[in-house]
């Protein structure tokens, strides 16, 4: 069974290093543990102590015996384990619910805690068996018939698939779930408690029993069969009052302030007292009932009360009176607020969870089933609600029944790993289970030999090596794919709305997911949800329903061809048809994707793309990701990847070739191993001085053919940033401490004027020195590889994109550059004077005075020196002259703020994540202090006395 005590169990028996076989009846995993909507009760959890709840559940542990005791103290520390190999804690929060003197059940922010959590262990658990085939295998469509035996004891399973019947050797786990979906006269529920077959049930005919029945047919015990539970708020949708099948509206919505009351608009219960209390209460009552919550009290659980008001399962009335006017009553309960805006569901009893099944041991015998009389079925374990859960007061409080699936379902894993003999000394976290599978050396060599086979069909791009994958892009490069035509279609093209609507009957039903219209009519009778499931959504967009309790990737999955007993695409629905929230695209690089199939599966979480849906996401897409990246993992390469769309309104029409992929390795993960701004300071210092050692000559950019690697721009920009910081402060210091100090910092570069032409070429362009001809160099690889990347990216966009940005401001820059070297490099007006320069190119013994860059000994001969200082006192004495530098300096301070965002998350820097934004902040501060001083100088010049200079010839 692939439930959540199923699931867990897995998760528990691989990290004990046992190989795992998981047989499921439907198509995918997720059971009815994926449409759970109110969480895990987890009393002393962490995320209690960081919302500063103290609680040792002791309310909890006085309703029941020794084991409901062991549940309450034991399985929330299962719960925190399974969300932690799962990743999901930052999407938990901890709610107050029904059957709790305390906020302790752990629910998700946004969406269903069952969805979010099953789906997490369902995309781990596939990762592990598609790098570990020989650990796990999920087997779907696998109807199990018979549990094999070798004498007394269960040595495996008989199951059919596809018509074919097949079998399985090794201990085994039930974890099938409960009995509360199957109505039929066979049934367990029929059998042991026909009262119940009155009501409705939350539960679909998964839930049908098949693991008490397997067990029990090898001697298995069973106890309390009649014990079921049912939940208060089953909803009544409005069109569908008879539907055997009913959807549970979450308890979190009481534990919000929301309110239960009768016909008559009175509350008959405590709202916060266990399901059965409630039921209890309501069969005293007169029906219908409804949950009431107000607008303000909606705003803890305001995803939820959404989720339904838009489906209609809630109603909204602008105030009591409006409620109570519709229920033909003249006023509601008093603790229902007056004049606020309600949420209202019709609410009615319904089948919810079983309570009963096969006996489990405890102590030694835990999580194994037991015998008629009381001995332990050597190889069978059983989890969850395929067995008898003896604190009968306990399970009717919110949360539990998902607490005892987590905590039962790790224990039958620990007692079927101990009987496999598996590692019960340590256990091997499943995430360093995957990491370490994708490189071992058994992979490599696999890869390897791979390599030498001949090719067939070309791999998806998923699926190929980074060398693989730099070798098809230079491939492209050399012979790129002829550009399509891009031509408007003459009249809108796809399925209407209106015709899916037409389409709303079982015999001829369609949907629309995604943007997909789909045909179901044959997919109904064999859905693994039940019918209901689709019914309610024929001739309609079920986009967000499916997305909420399917993982990305499950239409296409079973999808068949026409005809076929399945679903099949009947094609698009009509452009600027699709009204649903799960229909994301973003821009990237002048072209549109389709992301919608890639949130669920994005490496950087859901939020990382939706906060650019619908934008352009240029800009901060190129600043975290290497080129190349959304190419790799576009579809249908990865089946679950951005689609292209096309290039957007504006862009050129043939498509440019992606600058290579960088070869750097990603950036050190967390904090690097130092912590705090010391951290960001020590990297970055090391970083820039490897950057700058590398040189400009190794970016791979001087090539016969310029191409775009943004390497280019980044060492280069690291080296012109360190110049600019040394040159900024020698003119800073050199113009308030005087002439001499100016002319000093000057000549301070003239005097290794013999590295000129590095040694051999003294006059001419090459005639500068090496740090000159080296800046030059940098220079030159700086704005060439910028405006190559400009033309090949940014020039797809209106300036209005903000994608210009650095483009103009770059050319803003190399204009003052040119006027600037004219003005004072190669100036014809310069004229010269006379200077002690210092010995060793510093004034060491006039540091502390404040004099760096000559000498006040007289017995060090004078050297004629250009007078820098008078130089840019005639410059910078000149209004026009003095607003012209102004405007320039702070346009190259917003280049380099730009820049340095761009910069710092660049894989060449190597800057750990977690230190990237304090990396950051550190770079803008420095450009803040370049632009600052370069101000003041042009300023304080304009505005200071000019002092005498006694020029020679």
């Amino acid at each position: 069974g692939g439930g959540l005590a199923g699931l867990s169990a897995v998760c528990e028996l691989l990290e004990r290093g046992c190989n795992v076989a998981v047989l499921e009846k439907e198509a995918n995993l997720g059971g009815n543990s994926s449409k759970a909507t109110t969480g895990i009760a987890s009393p002393g959890s962490a995320l209690q102590a960081a919302a500063g709840v103290k609680d040792d559940g002791e309310d909890l542990v006085k309703m029941e015996g020794p084991e409901g005791k062991a549940l309450v103290k034991n399985g929330p520390k299962d719960v925190e384990w399974l969300t932690k190999i799962l990743g999901v804690d930052s999407e938990l929060v901890v709610r107050s619910t029904p059957g709790h003197k305390v906020a302790r059940t752990v629910g998700t922010k946004t969406h269903f805690p069952g969805a979010v959590i099953t789906y997490a262990a369902i995309h781990v658990l596939q990762q592990v068996a598609s790098v570990k085939p020989d650990r796990l295998e999920i087997i779907s469509n696998a109807r199990v018939t018979k549990l094999l035996q070798t004498g007394a004891k269960v040595s495996g399973v008989e199951f059919t698939q596809d018509g074919e019947t097949k079998s399985l050797k090794g201990q085994v786990v039930l974890a099938t779930g409960g009995y509360s979906g199957d109505l039929s006269p066979s049934s367990i529920l029929s059998t042991n408690a026909p009262a119940f077959l009155n009501y409705p049930t939350t539960n679909d005919e998964r839930a049908s029993g098949d693991g008490i029945r397997l067990g029990k047919a090898v001697g298995g015990t069973t106890k309390n069969l009649e014990s079921i539970q049912l939940t208060p708020t089953a909803a009544v949708i409005p069109g569908q009052e008879d539907s055997q099948f009913k959807i549970v509206l979450s308890d979190a919505i009481l534990g919000a302030g929301g309110k239960l009351i009768d016909a008559g608009g009175k509350r008959f219960c405590d709202e916060m007292g266990s399901a059965q209390e409630r039921v209890d209460a309501m069969s005293k009552s007169k029906a219908p009932f409804r949950l009431v919550i107000s607008e303000d009290q909606s705003k803890q659980v305001e995803w939820l009360v959404n989720f339904y008001a838009q489906r209609k399962v809630m109603q909204t009335f602008g105030s009591a009176r409006e409620l109570a006017r519709n229920m033909g009553i003249s006023v509601l309960d008093a603790s229902i607020a007056p004049s606020s805006k309600l949420f209202v569901a019709l609410v009615t009893p319904a089948l919810y969870t079983s309570a009963g099944g096969l006996v489990v041991g405890v102590g030694a015998a835990t999580g194994k089933v037991l015998g008629a009389k009381g001995q332990p079925i050597d190889g069978l374990f059983a989890a969850g609600e395929s067995t008898d859960a003896p604190f009968p007061r306990l399970w009717s409080v919110s949360g539990i029944p998902l607490l005892y699936a987590i905590n039962s379902g790790r224990l039958a894993g620990r007692a079927a790993a101990a009987g496999a003999g598996g590692n019960m000394a340590t256990t091997q976290d499943l995430r360093d289970l995957i990491i370490s599978s994708i490189t071992s050396p058994l992979k490599v060599a696999q890869a390897a030999a791979d390599e030498k086979k001949p090719d067939t069909e070309e791999k998806p791009l998923d699926q190929l090596s980074k060398e693989e994958l730099i070798s098809k892009i230079k491939g492209l490069q050399a012979n790129p794919p002829a550009a399509a035509a891009v031509a408007a279609p003459a009249v809108p093209t796809g399925i209407s709305m209106d015709e899916v609507k037409k389409h709303n009957t079982k015999e001829d039903a369609w949907i629309v997911i995604n943007g997909d219209v789909i045909d179901v009519t044959k997919w109904i009778p064999i859905h693994p949800g039940g019918e209901q499931a689709i019914v309610a959504y024929l001739g309609q967009d079920a986009s967000d329903e499916w997305n909420m309790i399917h993982k990305a990737g499950t239409i296409e999955k079973n999808l068949v061809a026409e005809g076929g007993n399945g679903p099949w695409n009947k094609g698009k629905l009509r452009g600027g048809e699709t009204v649903t929230e799960a229909d994301c695209w973003i821009v990237v690089n002048g072209k549109a994707y389709d992301v919608t199939k890639w949130l669920v599966v994005h490496p950087g979480g859901v939020q990382a793309i939706t906060a650019y849906g619908g934008k352009d996401a240029s800009d901060d897409w190129n600043c975290i990701h290497k080129p190349g990246t959304i190419e790799k993992n576009i579809f249908p390469g990865n089946p679950n990847g951005p689609v292209l769309q096309g290039p957007v309104s504006g862009a050129a029409v043939a498509a440019v070739a992606a600058a290579p992929a960088d070869d750097d390795d990603p950036a050190p993960p967390g904090n690097g191993g130092i912590k705090g701004p010391l951290g960001a300071i020590i990297f970055l210092g090391i970083n820039l001085v490897k950057m700058l050692l590398r040189t400009v000559f190794l970016t791979g950019n001087f090539q016969f053919k310029l191409d775009n690697n943004r390497k280019g721009t980044i060492r280069s920009a690291c080296f012109l940033l360190t110049f600019t910081i040394i040159h900024v402060m020698g003119n800073f210091v050199g113009m308030i401490k005087g002439p001499l100090e100016a002319n000093g910092e000057g000549y301070f570069f003239d005097r290794i004027a013999w590295t000129g032409g590095f040694g051999i070429w003294k006059e001419g362009p090459l005639g500068m020195s090496a740090v000159e001809l080296y800046l030059a160099f940098a220079l030159v690889l700086h704005v060439s590889v910028a405006l190559k990347r400009s033309w090949d990216i940014s020039l797809n966009y209106t300036i209005g994109t903000g994608r210009w940005n650095m483009l103009l401001s770059g050319l803003t820059i190399l204009f003052f550059l040119t006027v600037h070297l004219a003005d004072i490099r190669f100036s014809s007006q310069m004229t010269y004077t006379m200077l002690r320069p210092p010995t060793y190119f510093v004034a060491f013994p006039g540091v502390l005075e404040g004099r760096v860059f000559y000498e006040t000994d007289e017995s060090i001969p004078l050297t004629r020196v250009r007078d820098l200082y008078t130089r840019e006192v005639e410059l910078f004495k000149d209004f026009g002259t003095v607003v012209l530098y102004t405007a320039c300096i702070v346009v190259f301070w917003a280049h380099m703020l730009i820049g340095w965002k761009k910069l710092t998350p660049a894989d060449a820097l190597q800057i750990p994540k977690d230190h990237v934004q304090t990396v950051t902040y550190m770079g803008w501060i420095a450009a803040s202090a370049i632009a600052s001083m370069y101000l003041s100088v042009v300023w304080f010049t304009y505005f200071a006395p000019v002092q005498y200079v006694e020029h020679v010839a």
